[in-house]
């Protein structure tokens, strides 16, 4: 996890990368890239002028190794708690806290998710699982969902401004929203 505190005059741009979370206060934005059936979850609480953005590649950390055991020839998953959904959101839930935010204000945004090959499933792929897996773990705490831009076969860059908590997303096709 990344954690980051800026005072203004002087806005800062924090990248956040694939299987990554950050947290940011102050006049800073968080920039991620490249979301193709990862989902982006921008999460802010306003009032205390806290945010955090992460860039989730699964749905859901269950049965992964970790701790020790992964050191010897697993995946090394215990570090990257970013790369799962419900492991992101818990982890940037607790760490907006820490920083100052009220459980109770935090509001989410969506983006991302897409069906990015041509190819379908039963369960419609990763993206939809992410998308899924979002939202049941953003319900799971009780956070509202206020917008979002989830789907498609197009991918997405996101900057999520952490004063006003609102997010731009990029589509791959030029099209940009602010939601």
């Amino acid at each position: 996890m990344k954690v980051y505190t800026s005072d203004p005059p002087s806005p800062e741009r924090i990248k956040v990368g694939v299987a990554e979370y950050a947290v940011a206060t102050g006049n800073a934005t968080l920039a991620t890239s490249g979301l193709g059936s990862c989902v982006g979850v921008a999460i802010a609480d306003t009032d205390a002028g806290v945010a955090g953005l992460a860039h989730a590649m699964l749905p859901s950390g269950e049965g992964r190794v970790t701790g020790e055991a992964a050191t010897d020839g697993g995946d090394v998953d215990a570090d990257s708690p970013g790369k799962y959904v419900d492991t992101a959101i818990s982890d940037l839930v607790d760490a907006m806290v820490e920083h100052g935010a009220d459980r109770s204000r935090i509001k989410a945004r969506l983006a991302g998710g897409s069906a990015m090959f041509e190819f379908s499933s039963a369960d419609g792929g990763v993206g939809k699982r992410n998308i899924v897996a979002a939202e049941a773990a953003l319900a799971e705490r009780y956070i509202s969902i206020v917008a979002a831009d989830t789907g498609g076969d197009y991918g997405r860059s996101l900057t999520l401004d952490v004063e006003t908590g609102s997010l731009s997303v990029r589509r791959a096709h030029g099209d940009t929203e602010v939601i």
